[in-house]
């Protein structure tokens, strides 16, 4: 009996043995790799790709992780010589594929010298081996909008868009923001049209889109008493926009407690429904509009109906001039930055609005 229990002792040893080195193997630092890599955790699933390396340095899984991971921490420099361990480990074609895709997003991100050039000629080479890759279109895609060539970007958009997936919900959300962007930079006199390729705005470009575009001077009196040009607004290129807001009877963009303005600060989605609330009231002349939502249910999951900016951000969707920045969950992001595209179409419905007499 006693020879028995020996005998399951040594064996139950040897399975112990057994699974705690292949909790410590290439593939299993791998996997934790993945794992941290889909909760955005990059600083972690590089470590643990780091770990698997040591383990296996011919583990092709391990450097692809590693060659995602430092792309996703804009780790370019350490991205490159990584690039060049998967090159030498990239036996097979799917494996191939795969090299050559990672090294595209590298060019795109870092932009080295022929970046798009040598990007193209990647994309040609893995296209031969899988032609079916929705993927690798989005890649080309997003490259040619980098250079500019917006007729080329829409042509491999469309392409993603076709092959469905995962990837044809961002390339149809990327392809419908080129076009509101083209749209957008037909609004506006002069340097106002350039916005649309902004992807946020300061509150002292807003104030000059507001002086210059709008004349918002001409739509709020002045203040009863003036307010000196706020401290950190002297020397900004847009002093005198900012001078003429802060004058003028406008509660959505003003200085604050302190009596600064914070010239750089980019301007929020929710500052932006103030704004247009304001505006609406005073092109209408209706001044219940202040009140219109007013204990109602809101609509956004985000967005509480005892909030400041609530009635503005109702009245601004419920007019068509502004929409959830979520149109999936219906998240009103009133704390997102806007971009130029948002505020000229925005600008460009305020302008079709009737003004009272």
């Amino acid at each position: 009996m006693r020879k028995y229990l020996w005998a399951w002792v040594v064996a139950l040893f040897a399975v112990s043995s057994a699974w705690a080195g292949g909790l410590d193997s290439a593939s299993y630092h791998v996997k934790a790799g993945d794992r941290y890599a889909l909760q955005s955790q990059f600083v972690k699933a590089l470590g643990e790709y780091d770990a698997a390396i040591a383990k296996d340095q011919n583990s092709f899984d391990a450097w692809l992780g590693k060659a995602k991971a430092e792309l996703a921490l804009a780790k370019y420099n350490e991205m490159a010589k990584t690039l060049d361990a998967l090159d030498d480990h990239a036996d097979s074609k799917p494996q191939r594929f795969e090299y050559l895709l990672v090294q595209g997003q590298y060019e795109l991100a870092a932009k080295p010298k022929a970046w798009f050039r040598n990007l193209k000629k990647n994309f040609f080479k893995a296209r031969k081996i899988d032609a079916e890759r929705a993927d690798l279109y989005l890649l080309m895609a997003r490259a040619f909008r980098a250079k500019g060539k917006e007729r080329e970007a829409r042509k491999y958009y469309s392409k993603v868009i076709e092959l469905g997936g995962r990837e044809a919900a961002v390339a149809t959300r990327e392809l419908a923001s080129i076009f509101r962007q083209v749209e957008a930079g037909g609004t506006g006199k002069g340097w106002v049209g350039d916005l649309a390729t902004k992807k946020t705005i300061s509150r002292a470009t807003l104030a000059a889109v507001l002086v210059d575009d709008i004349e918002i001077q001409k739509l709020f009196p002045k203040r009863s008493h003036a307010v000196a040009l706020p401290a950190d607004s002297k020397g900004n290129t847009f002093a005198a926009a900012i001078d003429t807001v802060v004058n003028r009877q406008l509660t959505s963009v003003t200085v604050d407690q302190r009596g600064l303005f914070h010239p750089d600060a980019p301007v929020t989605r929710f500052e932006l429904a103030k704004l247009v609330e304001e505006i609406l009231i005073a092109y209408t002349g209706k001044k219940a509009l202040s009140r219109t939502f007013v204990g109602t249910k809101s609509p956004f999951p985000d967005l509480s109906s005892n909030h400041y900016a609530y009635n503005a951000a109702f009245l601004a969707v419920s007019r068509g001039l502004m929409t959830p920045l979520d149109l999936v969950n219906g998240n009103f992001g009133g704390d997102q930055p806007v971009s130029g595209t948002d505020l000229l179409l925005v600008l460009r419905k305020l302008g079709t609005i009737p003004r009272a007499q």
